[in-house]
This record gives structure tokens, C-alpha cells and sequence, in this order.
């Protein structure tokens, strides 16, 4: 029974799997692809409590679609960008360097959500958490990471299918368990996570106002909230809010 019961959970996980990925572009499509350039306004309540005012309002953000890497435009002021890898982040004035934080993830532990950052650590959230956003659901095909479609969840009028997705030790992301709701249809509806940088705190990502952009659909609008444990979420206060304005794919 329970061997039937597996096999079952691993042909419904493979077939929801492609159909998240089919609706979303597909991965012939994505793997054409190499990078992204977005243009992003992000508020929420998250930046002054972490001592930044506005960091990332009106930004380009510009990324690799198969490497961890990205460049930020903008932030902080209109002449300073960074650049972020997992291992990696640094300030740039112009085409200067003004200075880089080596193993960024280490540098948050003890963290609460109280916490201050740092600029160099506030890229270094800001930069990964964009850049899985923005390639969600094709990330989950990237080498390591591991799928598992879970019970579904009713919300409002729909049943939405869940997918937990495990990723490697080594990715840079909000927390290696993470998990996504979807409609009938493909859409990306919520995406519940635990971020470690903020002291494993609860937050979920609920996505809307999805458009095409190349060939790819995303959400536009999101908004992220803190997650109560028995999954339920309010929506005050809003922690991160994220409005695309513009995103190309080459």
C-alpha cells in the first residue's frame, strides 16, 4: 500500500511539475535563454526595519538565468549597483568597487528579524531572493534540487496543488524547504518559505496580475506577508512588496 501510495505521489509530482513548467514558457524555451532584465519597484516594511529607507525603489536588476549571479542598478542611489553571487556580493560607485562581503550567508547568523543589515547584506537578500523569484518554476529543474508534490490546500474559491521543493545546501535562497501553490490553470498563487537570514521567521509570497514577458508569464504584482502556523497569513503589515515594471529575457 505504501510503495502504491509513493508511486502514485511520483507520477502526480512529474506531471504537475510539467505542467507548472509548460504554462509558465517551457523548458526548451527557458533554456534558450541567458539572462533577465527587469525593471522592479520594491517598498515594504522589511527595509526601514533593517535601517534602510527605499533602497530599492525604481531599480533594474539584471541576472544570469543558470548561475546564481546578478547585478543590481540603482540601488541605494541612482549611481550606485552591486553585484551578487552566493559566495559574494559587492558596492559599486560607477565602475568602482567600494567594498565586497566574501561568504555573505555566514555574516547573518545570530539574526533576528530586528536585526539591522548592513548595505553589503541587504544586497545580498535583496539579490538572491529576486533572482529565485524571477526564475521560479525552472530553478526547480537546476541540478540538486528536489520535488515533491504535497497535499492540496483549498484557498478561497480554488484547490491549489502544492509542490515542496527541497534545494541544495549550497544555493542561495530564503530556506532550503520551500513550498508553491498553484491553480487548475499553472498559476503561481503563493509560495510559503522560512528565511534563514531573518532567523528562520515564516513568510508567504502571494502573486498576482500575471503577464508574458518573451514568451515567459510571470506575476507582477507581490506581496509578502508573515505566515501564521496554522497557514493562515494577514495582510498587515506588507514585508516586501514587489511591482515588475518591465522584463526582457535573452
Amino acid at each position: 500500500m505504501v510503495q502504491n501510495k509513493s508511486i502514485l505521489i511520483m507520477k502526480n509530482t512529474a506531471e504537475l511539475l510539467e505542467k507548472v513548467i509548460d504554462f509558465h514558457g517551457g523548458a526548451d524555451f527557458w533554456n534558450q535563454q541567458q539572462g533577465l532584465e527587469a525593471h522592479l519597484n520594491i517598498g515594504g516594511v522589511t527595509w526601514p526595519l533593517k535601517g534602510h529607507d527605499d533602497p530599492l525603489k525604481d531599480v533594474q536588476f539584471k541576472a544570469d538565468l543558470h548561475q546564481q549571479k546578478g547585478i543590481w542598478k540603482g540601488i541605494f542611489s541612482t549611481n550606485t549597483s552591486s553585484e551578487f553571487s552566493p559566495l559574494k556580493v559587492s558596492l559599486l560607485d560607477g565602475d568602482k568597487v567600494e567594498e565586497s562581503l566574501f561568504q555573505p550567508k555566514d555574516s547573518f547568523q545570530g539574526h533576528t528579524i530586528e536585526t539591522p543589515w548592513s548595505k553589503l547584506q541587504l544586497v545580498y537578500f535583496s539579490s538572491y531572493a529576486t533572482w529565485n523569484y524571477l526564475t521560479t518554476p525552472f530553478n526547480f529543474l537546476m541540478s540538486g534540487v528536489q520535488v515533491k508534490e504535497l497535499e492540496p490546500r483549498e484557498e478561497g474559491n480554488e484547490v491549489l496543488r502544492r509542490l515542496e521543493v527541497i534545494y541544495p545546501a549550497d544555493f542561495a535562497t530564503h530556506s532550503r524547504r520551500q513550498i508553491f501553490y498553484y491553480s487548475e490553470e499553472g498559476f503561481l498563487r503563493r509560495h510559503d518559505y522560512w528565511p534563514e537570514v531573518l532567523g528562520g521567521s515564516s513568510a508567504t509570497q502571494i502573486v498576482e496580475n500575471y503577464k508574458s514577458f518573451s514568451g515567459i508569464q510571470t506575476g507582477t504584482k507581490r506581496r509578502i506577508y508573515i505566515l501564521n502556523e496554522d497557514g493562515s497569513y494577514a495582510k498587515d503589515p506588507v514585508l516586501v512588496s514587489i511591482d515588475i515594471k518591465g522584463l526582457t529575457f535573452n
